[in-house]
């Protein structure tokens, strides 16, 4: 089986955004064994689009295309896809005729595949986190399916931990010649990937089971969940059973995590508030905004919790993204009934991935937190 890959976006064309997406395909299509002939880099413009989707699938059996699927300009994947392959773009759903969804459709980034064309085209979306967790739970066991490949690929997925202290955990574990184990690290997570090929189901099986129980023997809690597990999931379930309810402030993240744990209901046990600055927090919360003569780590302390007393909730968790010379200093304040913790951490990477590392520290924080306190009860 041949690919290519297709990268939408005159940033990724132009150099602005360094196209980390290609990279990660790259060497997940390798690990199935399909070969790859082809890298692509259109910018947002439809007809250069439709021309490169119609040549890659003149000459690809499998064309992976990252990208572009939103709604609305400058997206122009769907629209490129119908020109070049003649399909029916339903222009109320935004729905190609027969395709099939990956993903939710109401969390707003899915993809699709098309079967029955001179070669198989998937669309996923360019964001990096959403484009990593389709890929691994739907497009790999798809096209794993689809080319008759007798091989599992099972993952572990970690947070709190750097990928090189994971490299050394694991550099005693002695893998067989049809075992693989691949890192991807992304925002303060990574993801280990076991690939297993054997002559049976039940002999990948057991094999993968047995080197997850020596990962996780070496990594502990590290390790937050396997396969389609996301952490922000996980957090929630953990704040479910130990009966607890979080309150959420963000300033300078764009409500990065907000828009993670939006509640699907009034039972979830998440508020969030809807502000962005440290002057809106202080407004909402009725404090005097920080001082000239005060640091704004003692306030953020403050501003944490007395967000948990205001919103008569157990936790109160404030993200703070504080611009300094040389980089943005990501902050996590965490108000409970045991006290305040606080997680800081330097950032001087692209601009477009400070809000996603917030996220994960804000997150890793929590999961490390209600590891020690599980259940509500045990503390009063």
């Amino acid at each position: 089986m041949k690919a290519e890959i297709v990268s939408i976006g005159t940033q990724l064309l132009l150099g602005d955004v360094l196209d980390t997406n290609t990279a990660y395909i790259s060497r997940s299509l390798q690990e199935l064994g399909i070969e790859i002939i082809y890298k692509v880099t259109v910018g947002d413009d439809l007809e250069h689009l439709t021309d490169a989707l119609r040549i890659a699938l003149g000459r690809a059996d499998v064309v992976l295309a990252t990208g572009g699927i939103k709604f609305g300009p400058p997206n122009y994947t769907r629209q490129a896809v119908a020109a070049a392959t003649g399909l029916w773009l339903d222009p109320e759903t935004r729905r190609l005729a027969g395709s099939r969804i990956l993903g939710r459709a109401e969390a707003g980034e899915t993809g699709f595949i098309l079967e029955g064309l001179p070669g198989l085209l998937i669309c996923l979306p360019g964001d990096r986190r959403e484009m990593a967790y389709l890929l691994e739970t739907e497009v790999l066991p798809y096209l794993q399916e689809h080319a008759n490949l007798k091989s599992e690929l099972f993952i572990l997925r970690t947070v709190g931990i750097m990928e090189s202290s994971l490299r050394q955990q694991l550099a005693d574990l002695t893998l067989k010649p049809n075992q693989q184990i691949g890192f991807d690290s992304f925002a303060g997570q990574t993801n280990l990937r076991l690939r297993v090929a054997a002559s049976s189901d039940e002999e990948i099986q057991a094999q993968i089971a047995d080197l997850r129980a020596q990962i996780i023997a070496r990594l502990g809690d590290h390790v937050f969940g396997q396969n389609q597990d996301r952490l922000e999931a996980i957090i929630l379930q953990m704040l479910k059973r130990g009966s607890y309810r979080l309150a959420i402030a963000e300033c300078y993240t764009d409500l990065a995590l907000s828009q993670l744990l939006i509640p699907d209901s009034e039972t979830e046990p998440v508020v969030s508030l809807p502000v962005t600055t440290e002057n809106e927090l202080a407004q909402m919360l009725a404090l005097a905004p920080p001082g000239a003569d005060e640091t704004i780590t003692r306030w953020c302390r403050t501003a944490a919790q007395t967000l948990m007393q205001r919103t008569a909730v157990h936790l109160g968790l404030l993200i703070y993204n504080n611009l300094m010379p040389g980089g943005v200093q990501l902050s996590v304040y965490l108000a409970t009934a045991q006290g305040i913790s606080v997680t800081q951490r330097s950032f001087g990477g692209h601009p477009g991935n400070i809000n996603q590392w917030a996220c994960s520290l804000g997150l890793a924080h929590l999961y490390r937190w209600l590891l020690v306190h599980p259940i509500l009860q045990a503390e009063t």
